[in-house]
């Protein structure tokens, strides 16, 4: 079918064909989206002096970007169906303006995969919270059958509720961290290092009764201090949860004992924070939020560690995407 040329409008050359349509064709190069360099740790000076626009207006248009990403829970919904059974989880606190104190972002990471289903921004880590985001993955069809996490009062409660079949694993890492810090271990005060080196021992054995003997002979031992017995107290309450892993891995699934992984994207999510100093709202941190978790979902693995090499050069999204769907434009 044969055009002519019929003019502009607002800037756009337009055309009309032999059945009298006329049209607009848009021959201007696509601007390149700003989101994702901004996401990854550039200011909006480094941005405004990069594109030759005032940093006002670098703002309103990533504003504009932030706000035109679809939810990370809906990107999850609608693509992912690849998940493992075993996820992280922990929160990491951010600053909103007119809030007195920071508060939680709490959010997950299928291990296997390393994808982020989906997070929240709460005013506290407490079992509504909780609640919401189990209620946010189970809405978008993730069904996990292990959590890790650290040790959380509201989150077990908050699990059974949501996902009954589901337990606990505690971090060992947190476990130790919290020991060390009770009892006031340090290069001064080595009062309770040979206890704290047991309990390490205790962790790190394999096979029940190995366990259980050596911490009946802790328990019974004549050299145990104060302070020490409630600790030993504390793991024999949380038994099931501390050990629950190598039960997972008799099933053939792969379940960590620690935190490490997202305790990882912690520390690159705070280091980006340091640059941002605080959000002007709740929901400009939420947008921020939002596209940071998708961010991390498309962005390739560079130094993925042994058990994990597979993953380099490769997305998490991609790990866990249906392939038979196609990859969503606005994330290209």
């Amino acid at each position: 079918m044969r055009t002519q040329k019929w003019g502009s409008r607002r800037g756009l050359k337009r055309y009309r064909c032999e059945k009298k349509h006329s049209f607009s064709v848009d021959f201007r190069p696509k601007e390149a989206p700003l989101w994702k360099s901004f996401v990854a740790g550039d200011s909006l000076r480094g941005l405004a002096e990069r594109h030759d626009l005032t940093s006002g207006a670098i703002a309103k248009r990533l504003k504009r970007e932030l706000a035109a990403l679809p939810r990370n829970e809906e990107i999850t919904k609608q693509y992912c169906t690849r998940f493992g059974d075993v996820i992280c989880v922990d929160g990491v606190y951010v600053l909103v303006k007119g809030l007195a104190k920071k508060i939680p972002f709490i959010y997950g990471i299928d291990y296997p995969t390393h994808d982020i289903p989906a997070g929240i921004l709460d005013f506290a880590e407490n079992e509504a919270a909780f609640v919401r985001l189990f209620l946010m993955w189970r809405d978008a069809g993730y069904q996990p059958t292990i959590v890790v996490a650290d040790e959380a009062p509201a989150l077990p409660g908050a699990l059974c509720k949501v996902f009954p079949d589901a337990r606990v694993q505690l971090c060992h890492v947190h476990i130790l961290r919290n020991i060390r810090e009770t009892l006031s271990i340090s290069r001064r005060d080595e009062t309770h290092l040979p206890f704290f080196r047991s309990m390490q021992k205790l962790l790190a054995m394999r096979g029940e009764e190995n366990r259980r003997t050596f911490f009946q002979t802790m328990a019974l031992s004549q050299t145990v201090r104060d302070g020490e017995w409630e600790i030993l107290k504390s793991i024999r309450s949380q038994w099931d949860d501390l050990f629950r892993y190598e039960s997972i891995q008799k099933q053939g699934i792969s379940c960590p004992t620690t935190n490490n992984l997202i305790e990882g994207y912690n520390h690159h999510f705070k280091d980006r924070m340091r640059g941002i100093k605080g959000f002007e709202s709740i929901a400009s941190a939420e947008r921020f939020l939002n596209a940071w978790m998708i961010k991390r979902r498309i962005q390739p693995f560079r130094d993925c560690g042994e058990r994990f090499k597979h993953l380099n050069g490769k997305s998490s999204f991609d790990q866990s995407r249906n392939p038979e769907l196609p990859y969503p434009d606005i994330l290209l």
